[in-house]
């Protein structure tokens, strides 16, 4: 064993868990050295976590990177390891540090992360930078000159250091800083404002409001996303046309009327896809006037879906058509993920293909960069880079489940026990946990926000007992 070559023995740990790795190194000092090596650890680290925890100082006691001092250093890559798992050890254990940002009297509350270490919180239309790399400290207030008129409806971090906010139909862009106030406006736009140059050849685009309260609402709303260096809006009572944005040079690209003639169709939905692309999803519903208004509601919605390209400005060939209401519409290039009552179905929208059609409980969810599902009882992963599926796991699936850091899944059992499935490639690793104060964070049915590296969370919750909402920072790191 001694003389095998280090490609040797890291090939051989390609079938060990840590675990196994663990009791060879601690087996002797030879072997301490040979199962210690770069090569063998690097594979059972992510390299942007590690990168960036090397960098970043802990503030939660646990960590130790020395051995005895008659043991020559851990090598590079088995100490990035270790920080590595110190972090899930922390998750595992609810070894964190809470710290309250804020107490509101019972109002919407906006919050966001800016580079891991920084949150950008809105609250009474009162926009503050926070610095959270341990307590947390406010480090401007009101740094954007927006309309206090108008409410803060959305706000997104965008890539060169941009944030972008939505109040009403009016879209701002900011340069972020957290050195310096106010933050500089690169441009603002009202989505909705009328191209002068292309005329829509149709008169009365508002289409009378369906007799369903929830269609009302839907039908009456504004629906936007913003996505790569793109803002795709519908304004509120005119959802027969549809606003495309370029957002770095605040441009109107284009007004796309709603591709079905009928005055009773509108758009009700835009899906920007997972996997950086310029391709969207569009849904519309048709309310039918052939049905009788005894009849189900049901046979009254026909839903029909588009993609369109914004890079070229045209609708791709997909397009669908379907009777009844669409619960979770989700694109990943190229794929189309579809959730009615019943079914998931999946399309290769490029070919226009059918891949799956499989009876599912609960909604699909994006996992470790491939989509998750129920079906017959058990996680099924599909795989995008293939398109195709795998049985995830051995365990019995709850309709009830949640994500955490792209490697937990956490399913509710009953009112006072639930379980954790740490998925890590083919391996997982069960925790079964009963409801308490203090593993509540497992949980994101709140208004909850992780940070990109796993190290913080921010929970939002209304709590009867004082009439709050809590801004909770929980640091993990």
């Amino acid at each position: 064993m001694e003389r095998l070559p280090i490609e040797m023995i890291a090939k051989i740990s390609c079938y060990l868990s840590v675990a196994d790795l663990v009791a060879c190194s601690a087996t002797c000092r030879t072997w301490r050295e040979m199962f210690s090596d770069d090569m063998v650890w690097r594979r059972h680290c992510t390299l942007r976590l590690v990168e960036y925890l090397e960098n970043t100082d802990t503030t939660i006691p646990g960590l130790q990177l020395t051995e005895h001092s008659s043991l020559s250093p851990l090598p590079e890559w088995r100490t990035r390891f270790i920080r590595e798992n110190c972090l899930w050890n922390n998750w595992r254990q609810a070894n964190f540090r809470r710290h309250v940002v804020a107490s509101i009297d019972g109002i919407e509350t906006l919050v966001i992360f800016y580079k891991n270490d920084y949150l950008v919180t809105v609250i009474f239309n009162q926009v503050q930078l926070w610095d959270v790399r341990d307590v947390p400290i406010c480090l401007i207030t009101d740094p954007c000159e927006l309309d206090k008129t108008l409410d803060i409806d959305y706000v997104k971090v965008l890539n060169e250091d941009r944030i972008l906010f939505v109040q009403s139909s009016k879209v701002s862009v900011f340069l972020i800083s957290v050195t310096s106030s106010p933050w500089s406006l690169i441009h603002t736009f009202n989505f909705n404002e009328r191209h002068s140059s292309e005329s829509n050849g149709e008169k009365g685009m508002t289409p009378p409001p369906p007799d369903d309260q929830d269609d009302e609402s839907v039908a009456n709303k504004y629906i936007y996303v913003a996505s790569g260096d793109y803002f795709l809006g519908v304004a509120a009572g005119y959802n027969r046309l549809l606003h495309i944005w370029n957002i770095s040079t605040g441009e109107k690209l284009k007004e796309v009327i709603c591709p079905i003639r009928n005055q009773n169709s509108y758009f009700t939905g835009i899906y920007y896809s997972h996997k950086p692309s310029t391709d969207f999803v569009f849904t519309m519903e048709e309310i039918r006037e052939d049905v009788e208004e005894s009849k189900m509601y049901f046979l009254k919605v026909r839903v029909h879906l588009y993609v369109y390209n914004v890079s070229e400005l045209r609708f791709r060939d997909f397009t669908q058509t379907r009777m009844g209401r669409v619960y979770t519409c989700m694109i990943y290039e190229p794929y189309i993920f579809l959730k009615d009552f019943f079914n998931l179905t999946i399309y290769n929208y490029k070919t226009s293909a059918v891949v799956e059609v499989k009876p599912t409980i609960g909604n699909p969810i994006v996992f470790n960069d491939n989509v998750i599902y129920i079906t017959e009882g058990k996680f099924k992963e599909f795989n995008v880079s293939t398109g195709t599926s795998r049985q995830l796991t051995s365990f019995s699936a709850f309709p009830m489940f949640f994500i955490a850091c792209d490697r937990f899944i956490i399913q509710i059992i009953n009112f006072r026990d639930f379980e954790v499935f740490e998925i890590v490639g083919r391996r997982e690793k069960l925790m079964q946990l009963s409801i308490s104060a203090n593993n509540e964070y497992w949980f994101s049915d709140r208004v909850a926000v992780t940070n990109s590296m796993y190290t913080k969370k921010v929970i939002v919750e209304y709590k009867e007992e004082d009439s709050k909402r809590h801004i909770t920072l929980l640091n993990f790191w």
